[in-house]
């Protein structure tokens, strides 16, 4: 980022536009305070790395442990409210997180691993000063200000010196309006991603677990080793209608996509962040394959990817740390929504070994899981139900990444001055934090 220094732009530091009043830039309280005995299931929410680290959005508001209103009561300096910027302590340097003006609670407690900075509003608007830290360059000189030893670390005295560029107040607006319109836009998209991903996978559910598929009040249950199973269908290895780590021949001295653990979610089908290798080792797999994490944590954590990056025909290549699940009698979209099942997950969990912390499933699993199969016709009919759904998945996905890329384009301009935004008619009327 190279900072274009207008007239009326000036250089400060984060403790130059923190508030006025005592406690605008605060730690987190001893970890002695706010330990796992003080944790309950309802209260108030802890703030946590992971409601800060994902880079697309300014906040995650789920996944919290909570603490009494006591507790809570106890650590008021710790407070965050709305309009409050978050910034990693220790750990992972360089995540920043914004709390929302709609946020699904009223206040929260950051963690002891965690500072918070209150703005003064008459200086600064939190989402400019949000998208200035987020940004890459300054991601990285954080991170670069690191005085811990076994762990990254800075300090009060650190976060205060952190260079700002701040423009006037009003195009300060401006700046935010328009990163933060990217930002909705691709959580938009994301939160759609998601709802298509529940929705396939409780049709799955419906359709092949509780045995709820059109027409299914005219058949009867039968017994099989399974227990009770629709009649007409039959329960059969899931290796025999699944290839497990099929042979896969790829060109040498050629460069393919190559797809790091990484890269694959915990919650839906899609694969980002792709990387281009040649001549390197791992697994092999086409258009249509679902990708399984076999290792501890992954596996436990629902790391598992649907391969629709791929031209037919193509060959790509991932970590040694999958088993490739490839469509042999049952549709592709039936193997991922299997491979994301609890039943499956849970088969192949108790199954693995090897030393702790380093156990994996072994393709044997595959053989002792019974399933029952579905007749060809129903399988035919689900897979044209789910085609359209996948499809509009992966187009949302495409979109969102689009958005992005053109974001991250812009975001360094615009926050350093490159991109003259002043002379523009933006309505910043929504933007109080």
């Amino acid at each position: 980022m190279n900072p274009v220094l207008r007239n009326d732009w000036t250089t400060c530091t984060l403790g130059d536009i923190a508030g006025p009043e005592k406690g605008s830039v605060v730690s987190g309280p001893f970890g002695s305070n706010i330990g796992k005995r003080f944790f309950i299931d309802q209260g108030v929410p802890l703030i946590r790395g992971n409601n800060l680290s994902d880079m697309d959005k300014p906040f995650t508001d789920a996944g919290f442990v909570f603490i009494s209103p006591e507790k809570a009561e106890e650590l008021r300096k710790c407070q965050a409210l709305p309009g409050d910027l978050v910034f990693t302590a220790a750990g992972t340097l360089g995540q920043v997180g914004l709390i929302p003006p709609d946020g699904r609670y009223p206040s929260y407690i950051i963690s002891n691993k965690q500072m918070r900075v209150r703005l003064d509003p008459s200086r600064a608007d939190p989402r400019f000063a949000y998208h200035w830290f987020a940004a890459p360059s300054m991601r990285r000189y954080i991170a670069e200000q690191n005085k811990g030893s076994s762990v990254p670390l800075i300090t009060l005295g650190i976060l205060r010196s952190l260079p700002v560029l701040l423009p006037p107040l009003a195009t300060q607006h401006k700046i935010a309006a328009i990163l933060s319109a990217y930002d909705d836009l691709i959580e938009n998209n994301t939160r759609r991603i998601t709802i298509l991903e529940e929705m396939a996978q409780r049709i799955y559910r419906e359709w092949f677990v509780d045995f709820r598929y059109p027409g299914h009040e005219g058949v009867p249950l039968v017994d099989s080793e399974l227990g009770l199973i629709p009649e007409g269908w039959r329960v059969c290895r899931t290796s025999d209608v699944i290839a497990i780590d099929p042979k896969t021949a790829v060109p040498r001295d050629t460069a393919v996509p190559f797809v790091p653990m990484t890269s694959v979610s915990e919650t839906t089908m899609h694969i980002h962040a792709l990387e281009n290798r040649t001549n390197a080792s791992g697994s092999r797999f086409t258009h249509g394959d679902t990708l399984f994490a076999r290792i501890t944590p992954c596996l436990e954590n629902g790391k598992t990817g649907h391969v629709s990056f791929l031209a037919p025909g193509q060959v790509a290549m991932g970590s040694t740390e999958f088993i490739v699940l490839r469509p042999r009698i049952l549709p592709a979209e039936f193997v991922y929504l299997l491979a994301r099942s609890q039943a499956l997950r849970g088969h192949a969990i108790k199954s693995m070994s090897g030393a702790t912390g380093r156990q994996r499933v072994r393709r044997e699993t595959f053989d002792s899981y019974l399933l029952p199969m579905p007749p060809s016709q129903l399988l035919s009919r689900f897979s044209d139900v789910m085609r359209p759904v996948f499809g509009l998945s992966r187009a949302l996905f495409q979109a969102a990444n689009a958005l992005r890329t053109t974001r991250d384009l812009l975001l360094p301009r615009l926050i350093s001055g490159e991109i003259d935004v002043e002379s523009l008619d933006i309505d910043t009327s929504g933007l109080a934090a």
